[in-house]
């Protein structure tokens, strides 16, 4: 099951032993129509007691009768019960993230936890406050989705959620993140993603190409670093200087990359390849070339990175990296019910060759 928050920011609290019961039976009262202690209703009721004894089963009638509900949220702060895992993204969750989160869920389903989905808006103190809420509730693990900037402020960010979580004996998971190496205690499950576009340039190297743009969002996250880097190896193997115009800013829109292409194939006509962030920049950078009037892949080759579901249906499909998401999330939700973690684990990406690239001048 997914629990999906809303945009309020979570409050933060006095730690308290959970929400209290407003109306309706609580457990005095089935202790008292059961004729025993509170204790011994309390121990039923989270399943401590012998199932054979007669005040067993008249704790669980009374509780039948009075329509009295265990609170689970309770009994997990309380360190039994049902323990959730907590997603926690930047946003709300798209296609990559979705298969990403769907990975994690299968394992907390399988192993007897709840899942929640989580989101922050990029608000780095709505990050915080949901980190202390979730370990107000003893959340068995927190996975941190998603790229972020390599700086010193998040790596200690990351250092005082992994002590508040650690606390209640629960850790935090970077999934889809690349790993802290002065913080090797905090696992981190990524993916290749710098090979893979290194992969995509080389792909278009065979194909004859040599003036091959990027479209990306260049700044210092990491993914987009790793990436962009991915790009610069690609030229540096194949003997292709680096040239700096070629490098096309754009945000992670299909709309921003359309606006971008627009501008940049009107003075850079020599360019016969364009490698993107993303799948969802590939899109808008394929919208700009056919509005142009300029053949795919005969006269410019697009690669993406993701592999999206709706690229294969592209006209023509896109040729893309495809990131083995699902496998991240996978990982992920094994380590928070207690794979052993060791070190850093990189997943491989795998280039998937389409119909939008080909030879130059093809």
């Amino acid at each position: 099951m997914s629990i999906t928050t809303g945009d309020e920011t979570p409050a933060r609290r006095n730690a308290s032993p959970g929400p209290e019961r407003s109306g309706g039976a609580n457990l005095a009262d089935v202790a008292r129509l059961a004729g025993v202690s509170r204790a011994t209703a309390s121990r039923v009721l989270a399943g401590r007691a012998a199932g054979k004894a007669a005040s067993h089963a008249r704790v669980l009638a009374a509780a039948e009768e009075l329509g009295y509900v265990v609170n689970g949220l309770a009994r997990s702060m309380m360190g039994v019960g049902m323990r959730s895992i907590a997603f926690v993204s930047s946003m709300m969750v798209g296609p990559t993230f979705a298969s990403m989160a769907a990975g994690a869920e299968d394992v907390a389903t399988a192993n007897g936890h709840l899942f929640t989905m989580c989101t922050t808006g990029g608000d780095v103190e709505r990050e915080a406050a949901l980190i202390d809420t979730l370990t107000e509730q003893r959340v068995a693990a927190v996975l941190l989705v998603g790229a972020t900037p390599a700086t010193e402020e998040f790596e200690q960010r990351a250092q005082r959620y992994a002590d508040a979580l650690s606390r209640v004996g629960a850790q935090l998971i970077l999934c889809g993140r690349a790993a802290l190496p002065r913080l090797p205690h905090i696992a981190s499950i990524d993916y290749d993603h710098r090979g893979g576009v290194h992969r995509g340039v080389a792909h278009l190297v065979g194909l004859g190409h040599r003036r091959i743009g990027f479209v990306g969002s260049l700044d210092e996250t990491t993914t987009s670093h790793q990436r962009f880097l991915g790009y610069q190896d690609g030229l540096s193997d194949a003997g292709i200087p680096f040239d700096e115009a070629l490098s096309i800013p754009s945000g992670n829109t299909s709309d921003e990359a359309a606006s971008a292409t627009r501008d940049f194939i009107v003075s850079h006509q020599d360019v016969t390849a364009i490698v993107c962030q993303t799948d969802i920049m590939a899109v808008g950078v394929c919208r700009a070339l056919h509005e142009a009037g300029i053949p795919i892949p005969q006269q410019v080759s697009v690669v993406g990175f993701d592999d999206m579901q709706l690229v294969a249906d592209l006209t023509p499909s896109l040729t893309t990296v495809r990131a083995p998401f699902h496998d991240v999330g996978e990982l992920a939700g094994r380590i928070a019910v207690g794979m052993p973690y060791n070190e850093p684990i990189v997943l491989p990406s795998e280039l998937i060759v389409r119909g939008s690239s080909g030879p130059v001048g093809g």
